[in-house]
């Protein structure tokens, strides 16, 4: 049975003991795939589609506020998915974010397993943002796409930020997977069956029917590169653009050497082959914060 524990949070409860897993969506308001695979999910518990037959399940519509307004946070810059620190559970919000974030921190400090669905305002093809070793890939076996950014260094926030990392630091396994940009809601139904396959592969739920995508053996059957974070490009009031047609979104290369876009009339010139990632678009760039990533290709 389907509980409604408080605003946009529901909890499921299977008749034997099993992990605990956290499913997201609209941690960002504006990324719509994750708030209706959710809200999908939902649905299916609620009309006893699906059962849950161990463990505990958890689906989140994280920022309520940002998906009433179909942006990404409740007002201009605010960003939930930066809050999630170390001490979250102990500060004194400030914010409506902030808040939040302390609410849904002490459901994920008790999961095993968080999945964070997300979209990027720019194209790019659907990768997954996690750490990468057996427990991280047991979980991200079963989503559909052919590459995982890592971020050991925490270069996208500084320090541990991000749904995923906290949930990590706790004991637990975080996965955010980035389905593609946020316009795009053709893969809706595929990125159910990734998240039912999770909770299926699990044990806590029967396959409602063979899985479309699994490949043999188990998982996707997919071969995927790993990229990690190695720098970030901030904007001052010097301002930023792109050289050429570099800028358009996630994974466009880059060669060492190449000039990537200029700081005012100075170039920012590559030191390692690499790929962009999460170009920010003009309404989200914010002075002294990250206008885009630099990452590399480690396997």
């Amino acid at each position: 049975m389907i509980e409604a524990i408080s605003e946009s949070i529901a909890k499921v409860v299977g008749a034997q003991k099993g992990p605990t897993i956290v499913v997201m969506g609209g941690i960002h308001g504006n990324e719509r795939t994750g708030v209706e695979v959710v809200k999908k999910l939902a649905y299916q518990f609620e009309h006893s589609e699906i059962n849950l037959a161990s463990g505990v399940l958890y689906l989140i519509l994280g920022n309520p506020k940002a998906i009433e307004r179909d942006t990404r946070g409740s007002e201009d810059h605010a960003d939930l998915n930066r809050c999630f620190k170390r001490d979250v559970l102990e500060c004194i919000p400030e914010t409506y974010e902030q808040t939040r974030a302390q609410e849904i921190a002490k459901i994920l400090a008790t999961a095993d397993i968080s999945i964070d669905l997300h979209a990027t305002n720019k194209p790019s093809v659907p990768f997954l943002c996690c750490a990468v070793d057996e427990a991280h890939e047991k979980i991200y076996q079963w989503f559909d796409c052919d590459r995982v950014l890592a971020d050991p260094r925490y270069i996208l926030g500084g320090e541990p930020v991000t749904t995923d990392e906290f949930i990590d630091l706790n004991g637990g396994v975080g996965i955010c997977y980035e389905t593609g940009q946020s316009k795009d809601l053709s893969r809706i139904d595929e990125v159910l069956s990734d998240v039912r396959d999770v909770l299926r592969d699990q044990n806590m739920i029967a396959a409602m029917a063979p899985s479309p995508f699994e490949g043999e053996g188990g998982g996707r059957g997919v071969t995927r590169s790993v990229y990690e974070l190695v720098s970030v490009i901030n904007l001052t009031e010097a301002g930023f653009r792109y050289e050429g047609t570099l800028g358009g979104g996630s994974f466009e290369e880059f060669t060492s050497g190449q000039t990537i876009g200029y700081i005012g009339d100075k170039p920012v010139v590559a030191e390692f082959d690499g790929v962009i990632v999460f170009p920010k678009i003009p309404e989200l760039q914010t002075f002294g914060k990250p206008v885009v990533y630099l990452a590399k290709k480690i396997k």
